[in-house]
Order: structure tokens, then sequence, then C-alpha cells
């Protein structure tokens, strides 16, 4: 060790060259069949190594490798050159349906705490452990409880960056109502719903602040890196809330303007009506709106159309 720190060179004093010859070799043939001229170059390019070696040398080397218990198989190529490939090795990972099952239920236990970034990481492991277990329901099964499946993580994490950053974006969108269309948004944070993913951020089309259902967003088109300041379009609702079941809390945008007992009058500043309408339909007959006078109208109006959906002629 003191003489690599001194030299910081790798020398016959400090590794079996042999040792790794063997495990380079090892390496090549697991991961798909070569030739002796293609072992022969990637040993004999190999930076570390400081001597060559010959056909010879090879054989001696896959001789070894069948000896410790690799099943070393030759084929022939399409131009008849023979290749070699392991097969089979003693050092592979296996695991019973015993210890598989554990592993998904305790994932399944994981993942309900994880944030997306995790999720991501915690994707990448498992696809990396199916490469090395055989077991064709291994991945499949995994992909099924994870609750990234049918999402682009490539996509997913190009937005994780974008908002760590609070980038503005140019997205290419399929809308429900207009097919494809491109906005733009600056976005905050990434967040599952209702076991779906979805991107909350600052919509420039309506100038207020929204979520988009990333499976509906087809690709990012542009980065924008600059910060933009925009004026968001704030709408100040008072409402009523009976607390009496001590179930409320309030958002960042509230604040509590009077008190009744059990009664609570609430201001709040609100940036996006969908999302607010949400709020108070969760709250059922314990909320009721004083003002404006327009919005309580409009939601009146919802629950009506909510009742009559479920009269039928």
């Amino acid at each position: 060790m003191k003489e690599y720190y001194l030299t910081q060179k790798v020398t016959y004093n400090l590794m079996s060259f042999t040792s790794f010859k063997s495990l380079l070799i090892f390496s090549l043939l697991t991961e798909g069949p070569k030739s002796f001229d293609e072992i022969i170059y990637h040993v004999n390019n190999n930076k570390i190594l400081p001597e060559k070696i010959s056909k010879d040398t090879v054989r001696v080397y896959i001789n070894s490798l069948k000896i410790v218990g690799c099943n070393i198989k030759r084929i022939k190529d399409k131009n008849r050159v023979s290749k070699y490939v392991i097969s089979e090795h003693p050092f592979e990972l296996k695991l019973s349906e015993d210890q598989i099952k554990s592993i998904y239920k305790v994932y399944k236990i994981l993942v309900k705490n994880m944030d997306i970034q995790d999720l991501l990481y915690m994707d990448n492991l498992f696809n990396k452990i199916g490469k090395y277990i055989k077991n064709e329901n291994f991945i499949n099964t995994f992909k099924s409880l994870s609750p990234l499946k049918n999402t682009d993580t490539k996509l997913l994490q190009e937005l994780l960056e974008c908002c760590k950053n609070k980038y503005q974006i140019l997205v290419e969108y399929k809308s429900p109502n207009s097919n494809i269309k491109d906005i733009e948004i600056i976005t905050d944070k990434i967040d599952f719903r209702n076991n779906k993913l979805y991107l909350l951020g600052f919509g420039l089309e309506y100038k207020e602040n929204g979520i988009f259902p990333i499976s509906r967003i087809k690709k990012i088109k542009e980065v924008k890196t600059s910060q933009n300041n925009h004026a968001l379009n704030k709408t100040k609702v008072i409402y009523e809330i009976d607390n009496s079941n001590r179930s409320f809390e309030l958002k960042e945008n509230e604040a509590i303007i009077n008190k009744n007992d059990n009664i609570y009058t609430v201001e709040a500043n609100v940036t996006n009506m969908f999302l607010f309408r949400q709020r108070l339909l969760e709250f059922g007959p314990s909320c009721k709106i004083l003002e404006p006078e327009h919005f309580k109208q409009e939601f009146v109006e919802l629950l009506k159309n909510m009742k009559e959906g479920y009269y039928y002629d």
C-alpha cells in the first residue's frame, strides 16, 4: 500500500496479475461469445496488464475456469469462427422461490414511503439483480408491483432534474380535449396522487398552479434554465368549516380569520380553482362557502350537477 501511495502505480508487488487476467476473461465470457482473437485483444489492451498473452495462454485460462466449475461452451458464428461463452458458473446469484417472495413482500412495504428518486434507484437495482437471477418471472413480477410501471423512467428522470432547479419547460402534452399541444410549465415537484404520477408547477397558459399527469407528457421539447417571474391569478375565497372532528388542517395559502367554538372562518388565496374545489368537496356538509358570490354559485351548480348524476330516467 505504501508503494502505491508513493508511485500511484500498480505493480506485481501489489496484485496477482494471474488472478486479474482470470477475472477479466471470466467477465468477457459471461458477457457473450468471444473468439481467441477477441479475448487476446481485450487483455492485451488493458491498461493495468503490463504483458501480452497468446492463444496457448488463453487455453490455459479457459481450462482453469472449467476446473473451478464454469460451464464453457464452444460455438461457431456465421463465419464459422469458434467462440467461447460461459453458460453457467458457480458464482451465479441463486434465490429460491420463497426468498424471491420475501423480497417482493419487503419491496411492497418499502416503496410506500419512498420518494420518486429512490423509486428510480430501486427500479435500477432490481433490473440489475434480474440480470443475474435465472428466473424468468422475477423481473416481470417486480415490474407489475412497481409504482413506476408503464412510466417512461428516462422522461421522469429529466422532469425530476427540472423540478430540482425550478426550470421552465416546453412540453408536448396530450390534452384530453385538444389532443397534442405544446404547453409551458415552471416545474415545482413530482408527486403521487391516487397511485398516479403528476408534475406540479405553474402553467403559463392559464397563469395558475396546476397538476399535469406525467402519462400525458410525451416529451420535453425545450428547457429554459433562466428563472422567470410570472404573476399568479389569485382568487380570495372565504369559507366556514366545522372543526368538531379535529381533522381540519390549514394549507400554506390559508389563514383562520375568526373562531366561534368549533366553527372556523378561513380565508384562502387560491391559485388553482380545480384543486381548491376538490378540497372543499372532501369536507362535505361541514364546509360552507361565504364569498365571493360568483364562486359560491359555481360551487352550488357543481353540487346540483353531481346530484342529477344519481337520477335516471
